[in-house]
């Protein structure tokens, strides 16, 4: 049974559902505008984030935050069914946390590192248990079930913390793999500067062919595309500061404002103007 739920407060919503034949149109490349939690229940595929290729497994959860790019590559000849649970931090008022940070396991991580917790864990720790008390709630939708619901979820991210932080991190140490997580590293972190293809084949000691060769391997996008959609999240980050649109384009390292405007348009389907009143 299928289930969509939006919290009135705006600080949550849920969607399960299940395609007898999944949409190749609805899986592309995408950031999240809160914290997110994707449970992978049935069929068959991979998710990539940050230029990490995770194996989905059923029932293993990815836990992505708003800076993560990513994109789902699904068997759509199998039925796939999934869970998404979206929030952001407004879901317990501050006060009643005593400076306690919920999401400490998504935020500092380092990005496309440890998203993934595998269903063996999912299982013994009750995340299961838990994701199911969640789904019984909200299909009884009311005030109370809504507040109790919150409960549930800091009752998940206290575990996905208690998880994260007992586990022993595992890194991939070949030559490319360092190479490909140095390079978003550096993109991340220079978004505002020129980022060519000349200067970075200069920076990391190889050629354009090859970088854009093991880029795309290693991400699933080109180095351009995933540039414009980092450099339009950035921008979309600033203008919901209250940023003014033209200096959030030339802060976010777009050269002019008509190709900001023709890339934040082509990424999210709406104006600058319109998402920066979204």
């Amino acid at each position: 049974m299928s289930l969509s739920y939006h919290a009135k407060d705006q600080s949550f919503r849920l969607h399960h559902s299940r395609d007898e034949q999944p949409n190749p149109q609805h899986f592309f490349l995408h950031y999240e505008q809160g914290f997110e939690l994707y449970m992978f229940i049935s069929g068959a595929g991979s998710f990539s984030i940050e230029g990490n290729l995770y194996e989905l497994e059923p029932y293993s959860i990815l836990m992505i935050n708003p800076n993560e790019l990513h994109a789902l590559n699904i068997d759509l000849n199998l039925p796939y069914e999934r869970i998404v649970l979206s929030f952001n931090e407004s879901i317990m008022p501050p006060v009643m946390l005593s400076g306690v940070d919920l999401f400490r396991s998504f935020k500092y991580r380092k990005l496309g590192q440890n998203n993934q917790i595998p269903t063996d864990q999912v299982r013994s720790s009750g995340l299961l248990d838990l994701m199911n008390k969640l789904m019984e709630l909200l299909r009884q939708p009311s005030a109370e079930n809504e507040f109790v619901a919150k409960c549930v979820m800091v009752q998940m991210l206290h575990t996905i913390n208690t998880l994260a932080e007992s586990k022993i991190e595992l890194t991939d140490s070949s030559t490319k793999t360092t190479k490909i997580h140095d390079m978003i590293e550096y993109i991340n972190a220079n978004l505002d500067q020129p980022l060519g293809l000349d200067e970075l084949s200069h920076r990391f000691y190889v050629t354009k062919y090859h970088l854009c060769r093991i880029f795309r391997e290693a991400t699933g996008f080109s180095i351009n595309q995933y540039i414009t959609y980092k450099r339009v999240h950035k921008a979309d980050e600033l203008m919901r500061q209250g940023c003014p649109m033209t200096k959030a384009c030339f802060l976010a390292g777009f050269n002019s404002y008509s190709n900001f405007y023709r890339s934040y348009r082509k990424m999210t389907g709406k104006s600058p103007r319109d998402g920066k009143q979204g």
